[in-house]
């Protein structure tokens, strides 16, 4: 076989084929089993082949692996709470507190009621999509300043006793479809599943004239919308746009260009 040839596995005779050189890598598969002494000589560990076919810029399902998104959850959690997170694929920290080392890091934090997360570690929290506040966030979050960073909150001013079901799953389906609904402050956008597309959300200062801007960009890539979608409040615009799976890297590099941008990323 011609080119680089790597390995995976979890066990010690999927490793020895790198100590014989016939392969060139080798990536320790930790999804069901993680044996420290393969781990400990591996190349790269693993813990999803999604993140082997990331890591390794190949053809894949989604956009980007969940164990790669850092998902904090603060305080005394229900388990039911995180099992619905870790059965989402999230890697889940759960914390007694909010440990500051994490604020840049962090994708997603689901707090208990009581638990607060103050403005300075909010506008560090550069990774932060969204935050799950099992009870009423008023007060313990600075919801504008979350608006302005793009930060979706999804909490529950009535304190229902089954927000350890619900609040969880906003957030993953925020995270898988992009989904505001139910949102205590962004535009509620209910939305259709991914289907045979790739969806771009762009989240923007609300300011005249930015969704001809985006769809300059979409033009100028030859880019074949299949469905969009905009939802606005007087602070920001949030866009959603289904596209052909077929178009040019580039068009992220634009779009995250557009001046009044706060957030990009994409699904698929």
């Amino acid at each position: 076989l011609e080119g680089e040839l790597f390995g995976i596995g979890d066990g010690y005779s999927d490793f020895q084929l790198r100590e014989s050189g016939l392969i060139n890598k080798f990536f320790a598969f930790t999804e069901n089993i993680a044996r420290e002494s393969i781990v400990a000589k591996a190349d790269h560990v693993t813990p999803s082949f999604d993140e082997f076919l990331y890591v390794n810029d190949l053809p894949r399902a989604i956009s980007y692996p969940k164990n790669r998104i850092l998902c904090l959850v603060i305080g005394d959690v229900d388990p039911l709470t995180l099992s619905i997170l870790k059965n989402d694929g999230l890697s889940i920290r759960h914390k007694t507190s909010f440990e500051e080392k994490y604020v840049k890091d962090v994708g997603i934090i689901v707090f208990t009621d009581g638990e607060k997360m103050d403005k300075e570690q909010l506008k560090n929290a550069a990774k932060l999509k969204t935050i799950g506040y099992l009870g009423n966030a008023k007060s313990k979050i600075d919801l504008d300043l979350c608006t302005k960073q793009g930060i979706v909150v999804f909490d529950d001013p009535k304190n229902n006793p089954r927000n350890i079901d619900f609040i969880p799953k906003r957030v993953a389906d925020f995270m898988n479809t992009g989904a505001t609904y139910l949102s205590s402050n962004f535009p509620n956008l209910q939305l259709p599943k991914i289907d045979k597309s790739h969806r771009l959300i762009h989240i923007h200062k609300n300011v005249p004239g930015i969704m001809a801007k985006i769809n300059t960009v979409f033009a100028k890539h030859d880019i074949n919308i299949v469905s969009q979608f905009l939802m606005t409040n007087p602070e920001i615009g949030y866009a959603i746009t289904d596209i052909n799976a077929e178009y040019d890297k580039q068009l992220f590099k634009s779009l995250k260009k557009i001046e009044h941008t706060i957030k990009f990323r994409v699904l698929y």
